[in-house]
């Protein structure tokens, strides 16, 4: 199976943050539609899919009600486990920065892991947590950023077709230069329903010509004591943008 895309990231708001993920899929994970949420009182977030073994398994991106941002990228498929289990395990018990990196060397030290990469965000710090086989890395990032889908502090970089790599390149390239002018929400949205620089594998908004791309895009605003979720299932610049308000009182 090939890598899939998604762009991630985060940009810092007046009070706050933004965290957002366009999920890229292959066609028959398009079709199935399995946009699945778990939510309880202590976490939000949506189910991960093991993209070796295509079942529903750990998390996509999510938040917890400390505040604690986190989702993924696909770098490599292998039949190990798989990083969504990791980014679980970072929602559930993070609670403080410090707590990140205990988490991630504690679960790499028990698992073989699938190549994935995984910002960690809070309105106060970022962390980026690049996994694959036994080898991890953690990177404070302190500024807006984005990732797509090739490691950047991994030395290990997996062959993929050129499409896919011209596809990762491409759109960290465009969001890194438009999260510079986003301030609010709606901004947001419109980078998110980006077709720049040609509608299809290289834009943000991802139509593939397989049938494949953007399954669903995700947006957590986090402001004061306010978390919200925005989402909007398909392609987001054909489809609107729901928001729920999270972990009230």
């Amino acid at each position: 199976m090939q890598a899939q895309e998604c762009t991630v990231g985060v940009i810092h708001i007046p009070g706050g943050i933004l965290f957002f993920k366009n999920r890229d899929l292959e066609e028959r994970y398009v079709t199935n539609r399995i946009t699945v949420f778990q939510s309880t009182s202590e976490i939000h977030a949506l189910k991960g899919a093991n993209l070796n073994t295509g079942e529903l398994e750990g998390i996509a991106i999510g938040v917890n009600r400390h505040k604690i941002c986190v989702a993924n990228t696909h770098i490599v498929s292998t039949p190990d486990v798989t990083y969504d289990i990791l980014c679980e395990r970072i929602v559930n018990e993070a609670r403080e920065r410090q707590d990140v990196p205990k988490i991630v060397e504690d679960f790499m030290q028990h698992n073989v892991v699938q190549g994935g990469r995984i910002l960690v965000a809070s309105p106060e710090w970022i962390y980026l947590v690049e996994v694959f086989k036994e080898t991890f890395e953690i990177e404070a990032i302190e500024t807006d950023f984005v990732i797509t889908n090739d490691f950047s502090l991994i030395p290990h970089e997996p062959e993929k077709p050129k499409a896919r790599a011209s596809s990762s390149a491409t759109r960290l390239e465009t969001a890194s230069k438009m999260i510079k002018s986003v301030s609010h929400i709606g901004e947001l949205k419109s980078m998110l329903r980006s077709h720049v620089p040609e509608k299809g594998e290289l834009s943000i908004c991802n139509h593939r010509q397989d049938g494949g791309g953007t399954e669903s895009s995700h947006i957590i605003q986090i402001r004061g004591d306010y978390v919200g979720w925005s989402v909007s299932i398909g392609f987001p610049c054909e489809n609107d943008y729901q928001t729920t308000q999270l972990f009230q009182e």
